[in-house]
């Protein structure tokens, strides 16, 4: 038999808009691992947005934070962080422009002063394009859907993996791109 390497994403795929992850999918995963193949999760994510259900699953490793990290068994094989001079320009750029952002590290997530009211609609209206109905999202929080948020904490920070941003128009994007492109 030849082994193979399988690669998941996980969200749509591998857990859905609840981080839920059927059964069929576990039992999927365990059976090409006891065959002998590598199941690995490939996805946007930071390690520190993956919860501990999807690690106890059984996995090889990860590809996360949209391939800025690595990982083998356990092992780091590679983790790619934005230079912190970098990572100031952005943030002074975000703030200049009065964007709302959060930073993604592995040792967690890392909110703008006024992100979770610049994203609570937005993610309310994500998650009604995804099947939601507005009963299910009146009381959602930014903290039912991104676990482990950090609220007032160093946003000059050392250990990123990417940074994203709430769009407030188009012309958001192409400006971030004439500025860091």
């Amino acid at each position: 038999m030849i082994r193979k390497i399988i690669f998941l994403d996980v969200d749509g795929t591998l857990v859905d808009y609840d981080n839920r992850i059927p059964e069929s999918a576990i039992q999927a995963i365990r059976q090409a691992r006891e065959n002998g193949h590598l199941v690995y999760v490939c996805t946007g994510r930071s390690k520190a947005e993956m919860p501990q259900e999807i690690w106890a699953i059984g996995l090889d490793g990860m590809i996360g934070g949209n391939g800025s990290y690595v990982e083998h068994e356990g092992q780091v094989i590679m983790h790619q962080l934005i230079p912190l001079e970098v990572e100031k320009r952005v943030v002074d750029w975000l703030h200049e422009r009065g964007l709302e952002f959060y930073l993604e590290s592995n040792n967690g997530l890392f909110a703008s002063e006024h992100f979770r009211d610049a994203a609570r609609p937005v993610m309310k209206l994500y998650a009604k394009k995804k099947g939601k109905t507005d009963a299910e999202v009146e009381h959602q929080e930014v903290e039912d859907v991104m676990h482990g948020m950090v609220f007032g904490g160093e946003l000059y920070r050392d250990d990123l993996n990417k940074i994203s941003f709430i769009l407030t128009s188009y012309q958001d994007h192409l400006d971030s791109k004439e500025a860091f492109l």
